[in-house]
């Protein structure tokens, strides 16, 4: 058995010479013809040398569809050396395509009447696209409108349609009556009811609801901005987005890396307890705030406040700061009586019928600062300070909160002309 293997290996190491010894006949053969020449030529001096030259000079090239290879072998006779270098080189198919046979064609105009109905017939590049249903085109570098619809690869600088607009990137204006779809887009994008983009840089405006994977500038809808990553401002009722780097207006705003906090906290000085919803960005977030002396809190109307405010929140070494400013009402029950009977007189041609509404609110201003530990999210206590203020002729801060500090008497600061009297008070809290 034994020998059985060893005859079989014998075998195996014969096949793999045979097919080694065939793979380089050429090349072996090359290499003795080079020698063969090299020592006839030997025996005269000044014919040798041009041989010598001649050899030396000799390139045969090998069609070998692997890839390229050069081999030098040095031969010694008769004290002289010679360099002998074989190339092997890769026969490449030439496979060149031309670009302009797959290129749309051009041309300066395309009047369309229905859809798959123009003048010329055919998908083109153009500069001026027109029609009365709706428009199908390659690139416009000019302006593209229609009754109804649009739709290209890319516009270069007006893509306008009754109904709706449809493009792969706009660098320009996109406007429709209805909606905009585009993959990017650099400049305005407006619709009477919804845009939505993959990137857009520049402005997204949309009577409804705006929606970007990546918006850099400004979106501004009547209900709902969407983003996945926006810097800059979001201006709607409701904002949403993962990242922002900027600020958003609204009355809801839910952002990934922003502020969504509830907190409660109590006045010592007046026995005022507030709850306040805070919404937005660090940079800048809105605060809406509701207030009770605590005795009543959200038993009764009775001495009910309502106030609005913009924020900033920063860090100071490990504390979190919050600092607001914003505009505080009383709300008492003969008031809102008295604002319901001035909405339902209220005319609209004539302003001056509204301003009985005005005069059914005493506003007064407010500025807070409170602090907190680590990066105040999620539960934890705070603490702070909380100043009312009104000139001094208005009386407009209610006497439930006429207190700083536990002192009847306000601290007097002069501004721009005016005396502001200013109650501030310590207050402490718990944000959710």
């Amino acid at each position: 058995m034994k020998r059985i293997f060893v005859a079989a290996a014998a075998l195996c190491a014969l096949c793999g010479l045979a097919s080694a010894q065939d793979a380089d006949s050429a090349d072996d053969y090359v290499l003795q013809k080079a020698r063969e020449e090299y020592a006839a030529s030997s025996g005269s001096g000044d014919q040798a040398a041009t041989d010598q030259d001649a050899v030396m000079e000799q390139s045969t090239v090998i069609a070998v569809p692997q890839a390229p290879a050069t081999k030098t072998v040095t031969t010694d006779g008769d004290g002289q050396s010679t360099v002998i270098t074989i190339h092997i080189a890769e026969d490449k198919p030439s496979a060149e395509t031309d670009d302009d046979e797959r290129r749309r064609r051009y041309t300066p105009a395309v009047i369309g009447f229905v859809p798959g109905l123009s003048l010329p017939f055919g998908v083109y590049d153009t500069s001026l696209s027109l029609a009365s249903v709706g428009a199908l085109t390659g690139d416009v570098y000019g302006f593209q409108g229609s009754g109804v619809f649009n739709i290209a690869d890319d516009v270069g600088i007006v893509q306008a349609a009754g109904v709706f607009n449809i493009a792969d990137s706009v660098a320009g204006f996109q406007g429709a009556g209805v909606f905009n779809i585009a993959d990017s887009i650099a400049g305005f994008q407006s619709a009477g009811m919804f845009n939505i983009a993959d990137s857009a840089n520049g402005v997204q405006a949309a009577g409804l609801f705006n929606i970007a994977d990546e918006i850099r500038g400004v979106q501004v809808a009547g209900v709902v901005n969407v983003a996945d990553r926006a810097s800059g401002l979001m201006i709607g009722l409701v904002n949403i987005a993962d990242e922002l780097d900027g600020v958003a207006i609204g009355l809801v705003n839910i952002i990934g890396n922003g502020i969504h906090d509830l907190s409660v906290d109590y006045q010592f000085s007046t026995g005022m307890a507030y709850a306040t919803y805070r919404s937005g960005t660090p940079f800048i977030y809105a605060a809406f705030s509701a207030g009770q002396p605590a005795t009543e809190f959200m038993r009764t109307p009775i001495g009910l406040s309502t106030g609005v405010a913009l924020g900033h929140r920063f860090r100071i070494l490990f504390l979190t700061a919050d600092v607001e400013l914003g505009v505080e009402t009383p709300i008492e029950t003969a008031d809102l009586a008295l604002a319901m009977r001035a909405l339902s007189n209220a005319d609209p041609s004539r302003p001056e019928t509204l301003l009985p509404l005005a005069s059914a609110f005493s506003p007064f201003g407010s500025l807070r600062a409170s602090f907190g530990f680590g990066n105040r999210k999620g539960f934890g206590p705070y603490a702070g300070i909380k100043a009312d203020f009104a000139p001094s002729a208005s009386g407009a801060v209610p006497t439930a909160l006429r207190s700083a500090f536990g002192s009847a008497e306000p601290y007097i600061v002069p501004a721009f002309g005016v005396d502001l009297l200013v109650w501030p008070k310590w207050f402490i809290g718990i944000k959710f």
